[in-house]
């Protein structure tokens, strides 16, 4: 066991990196644990109170990571290893590094680190997994994008992809829709699918709704005794329910459409087939051509006396 975690909870300084709080809850995505510890202990940690180790994997992350950095010169493990010296570098939600930042690649290390001392851009840095230093912790990560599956007259359904990171970690979804007065509803998440599909009923037909999703996590707080809520910011969408009565008026408009047009798609249709008419009376068949060819020839033969 290292160093006693309520001495480690008490430095801990959390990244303004989507940032904001409310009672009882962090809304955040990064968190920076400045007890120095090794890779394996600093990951059992951040799975422990957190989510896991840090995942920047795209370089939007990784520079927002850089930007929202305390002004240190400071190592920080993050969620980055390899099997051995000649394996692909992996994230540890299995994603595979996907730009290069490296300060220095030659380094026989299997864990990286983010190194806040260095000047330039390139801060990852491979080192052995051994070694003791601070730690980037993250939270839940909730959806990208929501998409709208049906829509009712009381309802409707939505679903979403549930982020890589979250896959193999319990987690909660704080769902809050709001037309005139708001209400939050809860969903649990259970490792397995990929996809979340939830449908909400008893709606106003004809309302315009706003939504909000947002994943989050319960974690204890060694320091307190209490479980801390760990909440990332919300996806959000904007739906209008349907009305049956609205449903059935544009079926009978359609309808009413189809029934105009009709008459004009008749009359294009005779004049077509009136020009398709005249067009083969005036072509010559190929009997015709025939008969003409075998007349021309006996006139031709009579003429000259073999008749």
């Amino acid at each position: 066991m290292f160093t006693s975690e309520k001495q480690i909870l008490q430095r801990l300084a959390v990244l303004v990196v989507c940032h904001g709080f409310a009672a009882g809850q962090t809304t955040s995505q990064y968190y920076v644990v400045q007890t120095p510890m090794s890779w394996v202990q600093a990951r059992d940690f951040c799975q422990r109170h957190y989510v896991d180790l840090a995942v920047l994997s795209s370089e939007k992350q990784y520079f927002a990571l850089l930007n929202a950095f305390p002004a240190n010169k400071d190592t920080y493990w993050l969620g980055l290893t390899r099997q051995n010296i000649s394996s692909n570098w992996m994230w540890v939600n299995g994603e595979e590094l996907a730009y290069e930042h490296w300060y220095r690649k030659n380094y026989r290390g299997r864990c990286a680190s983010l190194e806040a001392r260095m000047e330039k851009d390139e801060k990852l840095l491979a080192r052995y997994c051994e070694e003791v230093h601070m730690t980037v912790c993250q939270g839940p990560v909730s959806p990208q994008t929501v998409t709208v599956d049906s829509v009712g007259d009381d309802y409707v359904s939505i679903s979403w992809t549930v982020s890589t990171f979250m896959l193999t970690t319990p987690h909660n979804y704080n769902v809050t829709i709001c037309s005139h007065k708001c209400e939050t509803l809860f969903y649990s998440y259970t490792a397995g699918s990929s996809v979340m599909n939830i449908s909400i009923s008893n709606l106003t037909s004809l309302t315009e709704y706003f939504i909000e999703i947002s994943a989050f996590v319960l974690r204890p707080n060694i320091a307190t005794g209490e479980n801390v809520t760990l909440q990332n910011n919300s996806a959000t969408l904007q739906v209008k329910t349907d009305s049956e009565v609205h449903k059935i008026l544009i079926i009978i408009v359609k309808m009413f459409k189809l029934v105009f047009l009709a008459p004009l798609v008749w009359i294009l249709y005779r004049i077509l087939k009136k020009d398709d008419f005249i067009e083969e009376a005036t072509e010559v068949s190929p009997l015709e051509l025939l008969v003409e060819d075998t007349l021309s020839t006996r006139h031709i033969r009579t003429n000259r006396g073999f008749g």
